[in-house]
């Protein structure tokens, strides 16, 4: 099954690449081998709403004779921080860059920012609040079109953040998240548990269910 993936993240394109095809089952390629790359505006309310989003503009983007070789992909994730009302959630990756959650206008004008940035304002936001960790959940929602028809699955990843970075694996927020049932980050559990147990995997696995 040839899956065509709309991500311009390197880390997170190689963590689906060794999710979804180590048996080669599935030979997943980067929208990027065939078009030149583009920003599409994420400006829906959930991360399903913007996975469908990203999808449909691959979809309108890529030459049609594609749609009949590949699957289209895309993937929309984040954290949501119990403590900080859920935030980041779905701006996740422009984090740092948002002063005013309540600005829906300047929210969507905000580029993303560093992994260094996101998570220092996270630390900064819990310090905030005479907090040194918080439980957070990590989500993950998968889109694919196959056959004109668009289908979805979520991942959770439940666990708690925490103001001391620890670990060298993984990117995002990892060096800050400490899943349930570990100790440790999933900067320090690194690719091989990270690879079992993300929200990113749980939605993949069920994404490869109904493709069967």
């Amino acid at each position: 099954m040839k899956i065509i993936l709309f991500s311009q993240n390197k880390h997170k394109v190689k963590e689906i690449e060794s999710i979804f095809s180590p048996s080669k089952e599935h030979y997943v390629r980067v929208y990027t081998e065939f078009i030149e790359p583009f920003c599409v505006v994420e400006n829906g309310e959930s991360f399903k709403d913007n996975a469908i989003l990203k999808l449909r503009f691959l979809s309108q983007k890529l030459p049609k004779s594609l749609s009949k070789d590949f699957i289209l992909m895309s993937e929309d994730s984040g954290i949501c921080v119990q403590s900080l009302d859920n935030q980041p959630g779905i701006y996740s990756s422009r984090y740092a860059n948002i002063d005013d959650f309540s600005d829906k206008e300047s929210i969507l004008k905000a580029k993303d920012s560093s992994d260094e940035a996101n998570i220092n304002k996270l630390i900064n936001s819990l310090k905030n609040k005479g907090l040194e960790s918080s439980k957070a959940t990590f989500i993950s929602c998968v889109a694919v079109l196959k056959n004109e028809q668009i289908l979805t699955t979520h991942g959770f990843l439940n666990g708690k953040v925490v103001t001391n970075k620890s670990g060298e694996s993984g990117f995002g927020y990892d060096p800050i998240f400490i899943p349930n049932g570990y100790s440790e980050s999933l900067a320090v559990l690194g690719d091989v548990v990270k690879d079992t147990i993300s929200h990113r995997f749980k939605a993949l696995k069920l994404m490869k269910i109904l493709l069967k």
